[in-house]
């Protein structure tokens, strides 16, 4: 009787999302294949965005300035400023367009960015209070997806909540597009910290990525709303999560910020 009872609890406990963090089939996240290291200039990397690969573009906490950056040669090659210093987290960018998102809720929409840009500032309903810290652009929906640090309250839950900024209308949906319950973040009894800092679309199984430097956890959901995997990014490597962009073949690219160290990116190879 009581070996059925114990079976009975290994299985339950297997299939319960709310109990265990999985281990990535497609990522080994524990061995990244290559490792860019930043200059100071990039210290406080927070953001990136492909451009034309192997060129990105990055952003630097508190610099109104984009930073060019080539993965193959592993340099800065190009600095535009784009406005005054301020409290920037992530970039988008959607063909020559580039979109940077400020703490407080506004998006910077950027033109021309090399030669004589041209920007102009969108303004949203949400606040420091959010702390808006992850910014994608979704091309299906033509949106851009806004990720808040802060957690919510509904229905006496707390929630993470994304929202979507429509491109053609350039409205924020005052109602969240996302919706994470912080009851998914209790693993074997205990409490984790979930506070998204950065997302993105998988081009092979279309499924949204959120990671979160605080507690160290990526989230993979279905674009409906269901949490499918937990994984940890509790590994040496990863400092300070902040940036997050797959290339089109699949592979994983994570910025951390600089702690007591120099600022890095990330590579992890997809496995079919």
């Amino acid at each position: 009787m009581f070996k059925n009872i114990f079976l009975l609890l290994f299985f339950w406990t297997c299939k319960n999302p709310n109990t265990n963090i999985e281990t990535s089939s497609n990522y080994q996240l524990d061995k990244p294949s290559k490792t860019w290291e930043m200059s100071k200039k990039l210290v406080e990397i927070s953001g990136i965005s492909v451009l034309d690969f192997p060129h990105i573009l990055s952003i630097n906490d508190e610099d109104g300035k984009l930073f060019e950056y080539n993965l193959e040669s592993g340099k800065v090659e190009g600095i535009y400023e784009f406005g005054k210093d301020g409290d920037y987290e992530d970039i988008a960018i959607n063909n020559d367009t580039v979109y940077v998102l400020r703490s407080d809720g506004a998006i910077y929409e950027i033109t021309d960015f090399k030669n004589a840009p041209k920007v102009e500032k969108h303004k949203t309903f949400l606040s420091e209070k959010q702390d808006t810290e992850g910014l994608y652009f979704d091309a299906l929906n033509n949106q851009l997806l806004i990720a808040c640090k802060e957690e919510v309250e509904i229905d006496d839950e707390d929630y993470n909540v994304i929202y979507a900024f429509n491109l053609d209308t350039q409205t924020l949906q005052k109602t969240p597009v996302f919706t994470i319950s912080k009851k998914h973040f209790k693993f074997k009894g205990k409490k984790h910290d979930f506070a998204p800092s950065g997302l993105a679309i998988h081009p092979k199984t279309n499924t949204l990525f959120v990671i979160s430097s605080i507690g160290k956890l990526m989230v993979e959901m279905t674009l409906e709303g269901e949490i499918i995997n937990k994984y940890s990014l509790n590994y040496s490597h990863f400092k300070q999560p902040e940036g997050i962009f797959f290339k089109a073949n699949g592979d994983l690219y994570i910025s951390n910020e600089g702690r007591k160290g120099k600022a890095n990116i990330l590579k992890f190879d997809y496995i079919n």
